[in-house]
């Protein structure tokens, strides 16, 4: 895989870095328990959703695909069943011709078809009744179950919407539920604005939150690659998986199908941890954890664990590993192959 100037950069610095501690292993700082043990370790500064003070319900309104029932009175009275409201918004009414009524409330498309039928009689008076809400849907995109456009109806909240979507995407690996979408990141767009709701205050039941949907809302629910953990190297079966809070190493390692005995150098798994400009690279001893002479290892997102063949020949294997990562970091090839990797149980 090619690399871009930008890639090639950050490997040259990898690089760089990976080799001011060559001669040895041990030059590498032993893993700490948690990241936090780490005191030069910060963690990103959460981003904080203040949810929505007031969100008052809203008029029913005509959408394009709603079908609507329209009753005329005058002299007579006539029914008209199954009128579409068009792609322009606009309703085919006899006589009267093409109204536009796309986006009105009822009140005011009964107004405006009215005003299109008096030009023929001065007297009649329109009805409108919603038979089928088929116009009033929002967009869910992203790692859910079923994604695409969802019918909504009055009183449908963002909750709601994510569960008629079929839930955040899951996978089984080694017959273990894992979350494929990243609800944290999760957000909802109206008008071309996102607000400032979080989904999942919104699925604990927070009103400030779990505000009403609209027409023609937008629900992003992306999927986990930032939070995702690359274990690589002489390991079963390489390959990203969702970070789970309080995963631990062992952990990771089983779930990739174990170390390969006959090659890996229980004795020197590296941990790479922060962004691949300023790595921390940690060192422990599998041996060590095994035995119970060492303590597990508490992971965090975004880290790789490369397990590695020998003290010697492990700098060249990383910093060959990580140029392929930093290219898939880059490009969407990361998440093909966390689905290719997640949809099939083993």
């Amino acid at each position: 895989m090619t690399l871009t100037k930008g890639m090639r950069r950050c490997t040259a610095l990898l690089l760089s870095f990976a080799l001011v501690s060559a001669c040895a292993r041990n030059r590498y700082p032993q893993a700490p328990t948690t990241p936090f043990d780490d005191p030069s370790f910060s963690a990103p500064e959460p981003i904080v959703l203040q949810g929505m003070e007031s969100d008052p319900p809203e008029a029913l309104r005509l959408f394009p695909g709603d079908v609507v029932q329209l009753t005329t009175v005058s002299a007579k009275t006539d029914t008209y069943d199954g009128l579409i409201v068009d792609a322009m918004g606009q309703l085919h009414v006899p006589l009267a011709g093409d109204i536009q009524v796309g986006g009105l409330t009822l009140g005011q498309a009964e107004k405006a078809v009215e005003k299109g039928l008096r030009r023929y009689d001065r007297f009649v008076r329109a009805n409108l009744i919603i038979t089928a809400l088929d116009g009033h849907a929002a967009v869910v995109i992203g790692a859910v179950t079923t994604p695409g456009r969802v019918r909504i109806s009055p009183g449908t909240r963002l909750a709601d919407l994510l569960a008629q979507a079929g839930g955040v995407l899951v996978s089984r690996v080694n017959f273990i539920p894992e979350r494929l979408g990243d609800l944290e990141l999760a957000r909802l767009v109206r008008d071309g604005e996102t607000l400032p709701v979080s989904l999942p205050l919104a699925m604990e039941g927070n009103t400030k939150h779990n505000v009403r949907v609209r027409a023609g809302d937008q629900l992003y629910v992306p999927p986990i690659t930032k939070n995702a953990i690359m274990v690589l190297g002489e390991v079963g079966q390489p390959q990203p998986m969702a970070y789970r809070k309080g995963i631990r190493l062992t952990e990771a390692l089983a779930r990739a199908g174990g170390i390969v005995m006959a090659r890996a150098d229980r004795k020197d798994i590296r941990i790479v941890r922060g962004p691949l400009t300023e790595p921390r690279v940690y060192t422990t001893n599998l041996k060590a954890l095994t035995s119970g002479e060492a303590t597990d290892v508490v992971l965090w997102p975004g880290d790789i664990i490369w397990v590695t063949k020998s003290w010697y020949a492990s700098t060249a294997d990383v910093m060959n590993g990580l140029s392929q990562i930093i290219s898939l970091a880059n490009t969407a090839a990361i998440l093909a192959l966390a689905y290719g990797v997640g949809t099939n149980p083993r």
